[in-house]
């Protein structure tokens, strides 16, 4: 063969080579495109507009720069920090609750008892209900008046007087705990259940030839491959429930004496009640920037994508 063919060839196999090259370019950049666009559109831009109107003390009628004053008003205020210990507060338990519970039935579940099939089945009602619908069945069962809760508490001799459950300092958080725990717990029902059908049976079948009690069984073989499941929903679960308005709102709106306003509901009311659009959107800031800071130190301290196989 030719030099001259030689080279002919070669010089064939790299344009070849390079419109390959260029094809997979722009097949990426056709996908790539689009996604980047709609979080940009979605995402960046209002976030960019909300942080850029929490600088003016009236963003929408005469705007007036104040920088961070906004801020520090806020941080500087005592009832932020109750605003937020309600937030802390709320979204702990509902997700630590509803683990725990969540966990239990799928344990108990995945046994294959009699009725369990029916049971997982009506696990989902309470996640498919309208949160309204939610709201008014709970506040029926708490009703001091007609509530069957304070009925059988009042006969059982519990207490001596029927509960406001959701009118009262000490009641109206565990109501409201109780109320979304009932509807969400279904969430890490399903994903643990899942996860624990997954697992290799014969890894259990080997512990009991050990001799390896319940207990052991559980720390050693069930524990670990829950492990990732567990750190995915206190993740989500629990950014949730930080950020849960509806339920809080529709049963309490933040009372009594602001004993379950957490932060969403009060930025609500900054913006609706108090028309004030600059402070409102400044503690929605907040609450960005807090989150975000969790989640960064969630990964970097929990890595559970790596837990999830």
């Amino acid at each position: 063969m030719s030099t001259a063919l030689k080279s002919r060839l070669a010089a064939a196999g790299s344009a070849l080579r390079e419109r390959d090259v260029d094809g997979t370019t722009l097949l990426l950049a056709a996908c790539f495109v689009p996604m980047l666009a709609f979080f940009v559109v979605v995402w960046v831009i209002p976030i960019v507009y909300a942080l850029g109107m929490s600088l003016f003390a009236s963003p929408v009628r005469n705007p007036e720069f104040v920088g961070l004053g906004n801020y520090a008003e806020l941080l500087g205020n005592g009832a932020f920090w109750g605003f937020l210990w309600n937030s802390v507060v709320y979204a702990v338990a509902t997700t630590g609750l509803s683990l725990v519970i969540g966990l239990g039935l799928a344990l108990v579940i995945n046994q294959r008892i009699r009725g369990g099939d029916a049971l997982r089945t009506l696990m989902i009602f309470p996640y498919l209900l309208p949160t309204l619908v939610v709201i008014f069945m709970w506040k029926f069962i708490l009703d001091p008046n007609i509530g069957i809760l304070n009925q059988f508490l009042v006969d059982a001799g519990l207490i001596d007087k029927p509960i406001a459950f959701f009118s009262t300092l000490e009641f109206a958080m565990p109501a409201v705990v109780i109320t979304s725990v009932w509807k969400f717990a279904s969430f890490a029902f399903f994903i643990l259940l899942a996860r624990l059908q997954a697992i290799d049976p014969d890894l259990y079948e080997r512990a009991r030839v050990e001799g390896a009690t319940t207990w052991q069984a559980f720390r050693d073989i069930t524990f670990p491959h829950l492990r990732g499941a567990i750190l995915i929903i206190l993740l989500v679960r629990g950014i949730w429930m930080f950020n849960k308005f509806d339920i809080i709102y529709l049963s309490t709106r933040g009372g009594p004496l602001q004993q379950t306003t957490t932060l969403p509901i009060r930025v609500y009311q900054l913006a609706f009640s108090e028309v004030n659009f600059g402070m409102a959107t400044a503690l929605a800031g907040v609450m960005f920037f807090l989150l975000a800071g969790v989640a960064v130190v969630y990964f970097r301290a929990f890595a559970p994508e790596k837990e999830v196989a």
